[in-house]
């Protein structure tokens, strides 16, 4: 299980330099948003417009904000996030939206509120993904759309099979398995228009550089059942050398492996 205040309370520290870090995350981001293009409203149609809303849950620094409004030029756009301190430097970056703090799993929003939902990187950090659809679902109304990335199992596991290594200790955070993404959207009351899963891999020059890019954008291990003990020096030298057997031409990997998923709700 997550430790959601660990969530939270992490990704706030790591707001201020978060988007220097976030190249992987960004680039998902891009590609998710060319998603997007085709649900855009008719702009000729201004009534469909008027009450067209987009949400972008787990908006984190706000990236993706003005890029939704680029492409949903007359809609409402709104963040929500786990995390006040990211909200806090959104609200800061972009004050031109409105925001709110929410669960992914238990949204503040009315129900049928919420034209579009769009979700990069996010509800990665929730217990059950099953969970996070039915409150998509419930909150959307009907003909609205789902466009969200996670993260699924295999993600870091060329980190987590060296520490395997080492101890039994959970260093790593764990992810829903594909198959388990797979079942909750087939047992969903969504219709599937678009699912594929692919792997994303940011290559680093040492160990330390890429932990600590993990750190800075707060995506170090936050599982309530976490090794909360320190590392002594022994173990983190066989670490290193466990990890160094990944090593690859461009350098050490950090694999991402990431579903990519667009749901609509019926009419």
């Amino acid at each position: 299980m997550l430790d959601k205040q660990a969530v939270a309370k992490s990704f706030g520290k790591a707001a201020h330099e978060y988007d220097e870090y976030a190249r992987i995350q960004h680039r998902i981001a891009d590609a998710l948003l060319k998603k997007c293009e085709p649900l855009a409203p008719d702009e000729s149609n201004s009534d469909l417009c008027n009450h067209h809303t987009v949400l972008d849950l787990g908006c984190g620094t706000g990236y993706c904000l003005p890029k939704l409004r680029q492409c949903f030029k007359s809609s409402t756009i709104k963040g929500a996030d786990l995390s006040e301190g990211m909200l806090a430097y959104a609200k800061q970056t972009y004050p031109m939206f409105e925001y709110s703090i929410a669960d992914a799993e238990a949204l503040p929003f009315e129900h049928e509120s919420i034209s579009l939902i769009f979700s990069n990187f996010a509800v990665q950090w929730c217990d059950s993904f099953s969970q996070v659809l039915n409150e998509q679902y419930r909150v959307l109304k009907p003909g609205g759309h789902l466009v969200l990335s996670t993260l699924v199992e295999g993600t870091l596991r060329e980190l987590k099979q060296a520490w395997s290594k080492v101890d039994q200790r959970q260093h790593v955070n764990s992810f829903e398995t594909q198959q388990n993404v797979e079942q909750a959207i087939s047992e969903s009351c969504f219709e599937e228009i678009d699912v594929t899963f692919r792997d994303e891999v940011e290559f680093y020059p040492d160990i330390r550089s890429l932990t600590d890019s993990l750190k800075r954008i707060g995506a170090h291990n936050v599982t309530q059942g976490r090794n909360r003990s320190l590392t002594t020096p022994k173990q983190l030298k066989a670490f290193m050398q466990a990890f160094e057997e990944y090593r690859q031409e461009e350098g050490l990997p950090a694999r991402y492996h990431v579903a990519s998923i667009v749901l609509r709700k019926p009419n």
